[in-house]
């Protein structure tokens, strides 16, 4: 649901961001979103679920809740990233 919204909020980060340079919003939308979700999904699979694992077996409630909401802040890393190196350095 978190995660849900936040690509949201990017995407329209990135819709206005690209409306304001005068380049096409739709796709740097959908750009924004996919830099916030690819990023977001491969450290969901490859680093948060078998450390959950792992702090679930030692019953560290208030970690496992920080590492299961680790791969939002990945994912928004990226996408803030993507928005300063590839949409403000493109030309309209």
């Amino acid at each position: 649901m978190l995660g849900g919204i936040v690509a949201l909020v990017v995407a329209i980060w990135f819709y206005r961001s690209a409306e304001a340079r005068g380049l096409p919003s739709v796709p740097w939308a959908v750009a924004g979103v996919l830099a916030y979700y690819v990023p977001n999904f491969i450290w969901s699979l490859m680093v948060a679920k078998p450390w959950l694992s792992t702090l679930h077996a030692q019953n560290a409630a208030a970690m496992s809740s920080l590492v299961g909401h680790s791969s939002i802040f990945v994912g928004l890393l990226f996408a803030v990233l993507a928005r300063q190196f590839a949409l403000l350095r493109a030309k309209p």
